[in-house]
């Protein structure tokens, strides 16, 4: 099965949607397989790639947690982005917040997920890479992705808020892989909406390069504030093909050459 990224932290407006899709984007422009997932009730990167939850018959992410014998296939929408037929997509939808109060109480509710892609190996192999979005929080439905994460990354803003929020999703998630028995899988952290101009911007880096809970996690790479990113939201197109040249665009293929270094490029 494809190395699992999953893109999370407890502070809102981070990037977390944006980094996604980006790396997914980029990840398949270079023709790698990639399975993008949309775990955040909120659906914004469903949303972004232009999908609509209303039509009738819509399968997502939902499907997957209510259903053990659903065919995991009837939820992928393959080659979306027609600039990038090797990128498929699970939406999802703002019903998966039932979702989550149904299973809170099953046993095993963390591995819901882990155990249907398991099942349905065979679909989820054929990707090079699986890639989650997920919203500020521990919610169970994110911790379901967590668990079956190859790696987690975190991601900030230019704020002590957001560097707070990171530490307290470190700190959680800590505490729940010792519960649980096993490997801390966090990856890294990524610093998004970086200003040079702004001196808030350089000591926050500054900072981050020395503060012990995330110095080891940090990526050398960030990604500057841009308004290319939210323009290329709006064309439903991840940023290095709404505008291959845009710093931004830039930042993120840098980004994704470190990402690849640090778990090994696949092939």
């Amino acid at each position: 099965m494809g190395y699992k990224i999953t893109f999370g932290t407890l502070k809102g407006g981070t990037g977390k949607t944006t980094s996604a899709f980006s790396t997914a984007g980029i990840l398949a422009e270079r023709g790698y397989k990639v399975l993008l997932v949309d775990a955040d009730p909120q659906a914004n990167l469903t949303s972004n790639l232009g999908i609509d939850e209303t039509v009738d018959g819509y399968t997502s992410l939902l499907d997957l947690f209510e259903n053990e014998k659903f065919d995991a296939r009837k939820a992928i929408i393959k080659g979306y982005v027609k600039e990038l037929p090797t990128l498929d997509i699970i939406p999802s939808t703002i019903a998966l917040t039932s979702t989550e109060m149904r299973i809170i109480s099953l046993a095993g509710r963390e591995f819901l997920l882990k155990n249907h892609l398991k099942k349905q190996a065979d679909v989820f192999d054929e990707y090079d890479y699986i890639i989650f979005d997920t919203n500020p929080s521990m919610s169970i439905i994110n911790q379901n992705v967590f668990v079956l994460s190859d790696g987690i990354i975190l991601t900030s803003e230019i704020g002590k808020n957001s560097l707070k929020g990171a530490e307290l999703f470190i700190a959680l998630w800590e505490e729940i892989c010792e519960r649980m028995d096993k490997p801390n899988n966090i990856l890294g952290f990524l610093i998004n909406k970086y200003d040079s101009r702004t001196k808030l911007s350089r000591e926050y880096m500054e900072y981050c390069s020395e503060y012990d809970v995330v110095k080891d996690l940090l990526f050398k790479t960030y990604i500057p504030d841009n308004v290319k990113v939210p323009e290329a939201e709006i064309e439903n197109k991840p940023v290095n093909i709404a505008f291959k040249d845009a710093t931004s665009s830039e930042a993120y293929k840098a980004f994704v050459n470190e990402l690849l270094g640090r778990i090994g490029i696949r092939r």
